[in-house]
Parts: C-alpha cells; sequence; structure tokens
C-alpha cells in the first residue's frame, strides 16, 4: 500500500509541475519602460495599458493579434548577453537575477507582434519589448 502511495504522489507531483509554466496564462500590460533610444513616446505607450496577452499550448494573443499553433523558445540569458540583444540593464527592468528566461513565440506563419517575446521578471510579472519601449505584463 505504501509503494502506491508513493506512486500516487510522485504521480500527481509530475502534473503539478507541468501545469506551472511561468508564461502560460493571463496577462495584463500595466507599465512602460525607456532604457534606450525607442521609436514611441509615453503617451503613445499608455494607449497600451490594460491590454491583455494570453499564452496557452495552442494559441498565444496579445490584443487583436493572435498566434495559433505557437512554437516556444525558451533561452536562458545573462546580463550580458542580454544587454547585447536588448540595450537594457537587468536593474532597469528589476531582474534580480543572475540570468533571466526570455520566451520567443514562432507561428506556422510570420507572426511579428508584441508578446512575441517574452521576458521573465518573475513566475507573476514579464516584459515584452515593443519599438525600443518594455511594457511591463502582470499575470492575472
Amino acid at each position: 500500500m505504501r509503494y502506491i502511495s508513493v506512486l500516487l504522489m510522485l504521480f500527481l507531483l509530475s502534473c503539478a509541475s507541468d501545469s506551472t509554466i511561468w508564461y502560460q496564462g493571463q496577462w495584463q500590460v500595466t507599465e512602460a519602460k525607456f532604457p534606450g533610444v525607442s521609436a514611441m513616446g509615453m503617451e503613445d505607450a499608455k494607449a497600451w495599458f490594460g491590454t491583455k496577452a494570453t499564452y496557452t499550448d495552442t494559441k498565444v494573443s496579445f490584443a487583436e493579434a493572435v498566434c495559433d499553433k505557437p512554437q516556444f523558445t525558451l533561452t536562458t540569458l545573462t546580463e550580458g548577453e542580454f544587454y547585447a540583444l536588448y540595450r537594457a540593464r537587468f536593474e532597469q527592468l528589476e531582474i534580480t537575477t543572475e540570468a533571466t528566461e526570455v520566451l520567443t513565440v514562432g507561428c506556422p506563419s510570420d507572426w511579428l507582434a508584441p508578446g512575441a517575446v517574452l521576458i521573465k521578471v518573475t513566475n507573476n510579472k514579464a516584459y515584452t519589448v515593443w519599438d525600443g519601449v518594455f511594457f511591463k505584463l502582470d499575470k492575472l
């Protein structure tokens, strides 16, 4: 009986860990940061506040932009690697870890939209970047 109980607990734990992928769920834009050069000003950025994004295994959406059958790529970047790509320091985006995960969403068709890149701060806070603006997303 103990053996069955242990197997059941291990099974339940493995199922629970699969359902807690940090980026899955619904997110909302709450803030904008401008760590470098941007094609957008704060007034334009504020229009994005309240916009919702959803990430599931079968669909990603940001406002009206939708990606069906997404393909996810997770990359872990150190601060130096991150800066080389995004010209932003971890401190500017409230990232307190030595490295961060960056999710890139690919689609069967060319899908270039806000939300195609999600930069992890915590399991409940992330950024997406568009036109040089880092839009903060809070998980709902």
